[in-house]
Formats: structure tokens, sequence, C-alpha cells
């Protein structure tokens, strides 16, 4: 069973020519765990699309509990998005991306392989001389 029709594929397909460079995606899930199994047949057929600049690694969260340690995994399913050099980017999606979140995905998959923030000059600026690492969440919920 797919989990894009071929309307939405198509219009994927479109956004995803303005990618430019590649972007990973690590992917920590329970393979038990039908929001695990999901969010990887999401996955799958998002990065289909274009597997030549985006690239998806699936990781057990149980037998791999050094690397999401590493990473700060603690929940699954959680997406991890790497850039070009597969430096790792911040950014974080916990749990299944459907609905709103999908959009934000997409989003994220966007501005990763043009090296592009959203954030305002200002912005930016105020995040570069904090003297502590802040954790900045967003929580994305239906209406």
């Amino acid at each position: 069973m797919g989990f894009l029709n071929e309307r939405d594929r198509q219009t994927l397909a479109e956004m995803f020519r303005d990618l430019k460079f590649p972007v990973h995606l690590d992917l920590f899930l329970d393979p038990d765990q039908d929001w695990s199994q999901h969010t990887h047949g999401i996955l799958t057929e998002v990065v289909s699309l274009m597997p030549d600049l985006l690239h998806l690694e699936v990781y057990d969260f149980h037998k791999n509990q050094l690397l999401a340690a590493l990473y700060g995994v603690e929940h699954v399913p959680t997406l991890i998005l790497r850039d070009k050099n597969e430096d790792d980017t911040g950014i974080r999606i916990l749990g299944i991306p459907s609905g709103y979140e999908f959009a934000v995905l997409i989003e994220d998959i966007l501005d990763v392989s043009v090296g592009r923030s959203r954030l305002s000059e200002k912005t930016m600026n105020y995040v570069r001389n904090l003297e502590h690492d802040v954790l900045l969440q967003v929580f994305v919920t239906p209406t």
C-alpha cells in the first residue's frame, strides 16, 4: 500500500527539482511499532522521488543504542536530517510525518538541500551570539 497518491508524487517531484545538494535522512525506529513502519514507508516513497539527492538510512533503535545516544534520540520514530557534508543540522522530526508534519518535512528537506534558513538576519545574529545551548522545540498538532 502506497502512502502518496499520484498527484502528490507529481507535486513533490516538481518541488524536488529545486534540490541542490544531497540530504541525508536518518530514521531511528522500532520495527515492531506501527508508527515506525508507517514513517519508514512514507520516507521510502519520498526518497524514491529523488534518489540521487535524498538518502535514507534506517536504524533499529534497540540495536543501535550507541548511535541513538550520540544523536540524542530517546523516542521512536525519530528522523534526523543531515546536510550535504553529512553534518547534523539539528533538525529532528519525532513521530510520523503526516498531515501538517508532512509539509514541515518537505520544507525542511528543501531548506537543508539549498542551505537556506528562513530566519531573519537579526535572529541569526542573536542565535550566533548565544552563550549557552538552547533547545528549541516546535510542536505540531492536529486542529
